[in-house]
Parts: C-alpha cells; sequence; structure tokens
C-alpha cells in the first residue's frame, strides 16, 4: 500500500495522522533562544495557542523541512519496508520545503544501496494549510482504493487545481509586523491601522502564486461568517468536487463550534451529505496568519 507523508504545515486532523501513520516532516519554529520541529502534536499546538505565545510581541520565526530531515524520515519508512511513498508539502511558493523533499527523495533513489524498486513521488500542494489538509484528506481516499504511487501522485495533482483555500484575517496588524519581520511590506501601516480602527478584516484566498483578498468585512464575526457562506453557496449548488470542507483554527479546535457561521455550514453540510473536518492550525499558519484566524479549503468543479 501507498504511505503519504504530508509536513506539518498540513492541518489534517490528528485523528488521520495516527489512523494511518502518516508521518510529517517538521518544519522549524524558534521562540525567542528556543528552537523546535513542529510534529503537529495535538497538545503542544493547543499549550502553544493557549499560553498566547503567537502575539506580536515575541520574535517568532519559523523554517521548511530541512532535506536531512526529510531524508531521514524516508529512510526509516524504507526500512520498514515502504515501497511507494507520496510526499505533499506546502505551496513551493511559499516554503523550500517542496525542494528540500525533492532534493531528498532525489538522494535517496540514486543511492546504490536503495532497492530499484523504490518509488517517491513529490507532490507540491500548491496550496496551504486547510487546502493541504483537503488534499491530504483526497489522497487518503485514493490509498484505501488501492491506487498505486504514480497514480496516486497524478490523481492529487489534478485535485489541487480545483483547491479553493481561504482564511478570514483577525488582526491584520499582526499580520503586517509578521511580513515585516521576513522584509515584506505587501501590507502598509496606514492600512493596517485604518483597518484596526475601522474593525476591518480580510478574508484572503490562497493560490498557488501567493494570496489575494477577495473580501473585506467589518466585524470578525461578520467575517467568519462570509468565509463559511463561501462553501454553504457552493453546498447548495451543488458545486463540489469532492463532498468535504476542511476548517481549521489557529486556537483550541474545540473554539471552531463557537465560531459565527460554523454551525450553519455543519447543518448545510449534514442536510447534503457533505463532512466537514476539524484541525488546529499549523503553527506556522498561526504564526504568520495570527491568532484566531480561521481557515477553510474546499474543491469545486469550476
Amino acid at each position: 500500500m501507498v504511505q503519504l507523508v504530508v509536513d506539518s504545515g498540513c492541518d489534517l486532523p490528528d485523528e488521520f495522522l495516527r489512523k494511518f501513520s502518516v508521518p510529517v516532516l517538521p518544519h522549524t519554529v524558534s521562540v525567542g533562544e528556543d528552537s523546535f520541529g513542529d510534529q503537529r502534536n495535538p497538545a503542544k499546538m493547543s499549550h502553544f495557542y493557549s499560553m498566547s505565545l503567537v502575539d506580536r510581541s515575541r520574535k517568532i520565526v519559523t523554517g521548511p523541512a530541512s532535506s536531512d530531515d526529510i531524508e531521514s524520515i524516508l529512510q526509516g519508512l524504507i526500512d520498514k519496508g515502504c515501497k511507494d511513498i507520496v510526499v505533499q508539502t506546502i505551496n513551493g511558493t511559499n516554503s523550500p520545503t517542496f525542494s528540500n523533499a525533492r532534493t531528498a527523495a532525489r538522494r535517496l533513489t540514486q543511492n546504490d544501496a536503495i532497492a530499484d524498486d523504490i518509488s517517491i513521488h513529490v507532490v507540491d500542494s500548491q496550496t496551504l494549510f486547510s487546502g493541504q489538509g483537503l488534499l491530504a484528506l483526497y489522497t487518503l481516499s485514493l490509498i484505501r482504493k488501492g491506487l498505486s504511487g504514480t497514480q496516486v501522485r497524478d490523481r492529487a495533482e489534478q485535485f489541487r487545481r480545483k483547491i479553493h483555500g481561504y482564511a478570514a484575517i483577525k488582526d491584520v496588524y499582526y499580520v503586517r509586523e509578521r511580513a515585516r519581520a521576513k522584509n515584506e511590506n505587501s501590507i502598509s501601516w496606514l492600512k493596517a491601522t485604518a483597518a484596526r480602527h475601522l474593525d476591518l478584516h480580510p478574508i484572503l484566498s490562497m493560490h498557488p502564486d501567493g494570496s489575494t483578498v477577495t473580501d473585506t468585512v467589518r466585524g470578525y464575526e461578520n467575517c467568519t461568517e462570509a468565509l463559511f457562506k463561501l462553501a454553504i453557496d457552493k453546498i447548495r449548488a451543488g458545486e463540489l468536487l469532492a463532498p468535504m470542507v476542511a476548517t481549521s483554527i489557529a486556537g483550541r479546535v474545540e473554539e471552531l463550534e463557537k465560531v459565527p457561521g460554523f454551525a450553519e455550514l455543519e447543518q448545510v453540510a449534514r442536510e447534503h451529505n457533505v463532512k466537514i473536518y476539524r484541525s488546529v492550525m499549523s503553527l506556522s499558519g498561526g504564526i504568520n496568519l495570527g491568532p484566531g484566524t480561521v481557515a477553510m479549503a474546499m474543491a469545486t468543479k469550476d
């Protein structure tokens, strides 16, 4: 059977990581002088958010999974007898993890000590966070059908083109400060200050080339309702390519139930036999988009 591997940017619900023994390529997180690899451990992630370790006052830096770490994880899978491996990473435009994964896979497959029947397929998800989670969920469904690694890779690459990922931003000023820490100046001080004073919150649309603002809403409760309405409208119109929607929050996963608009999304989904998946947002996502941010992804037929 094909073995799926994801990186820690992937908002795949913890029960799926455990049920299907999905290894996680760890992004690095540095808080002050302390650094650790993000393994998507639910307890550590909840602690990270609940202790307000993600805020503007702290110096926090995230980094990609290194090629050496990736190679070590893949070698471990090979040693356990895995012969057909599919690795899915965060958007290669946003992180070197995809490039590092290809480097690690190439080193292994060119190693004379590795058997010729070992196949490692590296897929750039071309999306982020909940979008990665949706792609991983779809990929697991393909694996359960008994498809080969090559078939899984090809189908996943087709599916990723139909994924629409969104995020409702709670604090624009926070996003600006994080961007400035990476020498990015996409949000001006004037825009960030105006958004704070006017209680404006953007909905970001995440795509292969980056992200754009798809809507700006006054009041965060109205913003999350507008976010979930994007999926509600697609569900009612029968326009989902797969009957599932992935959601995540930069906080405790239980908090999703209290987010305005989420209950309606779940109700409409039940009426149309669509599954809603919940996850804690990756630390990379929470650190860059801010605490309280809610993300959502779906794949549509258009």
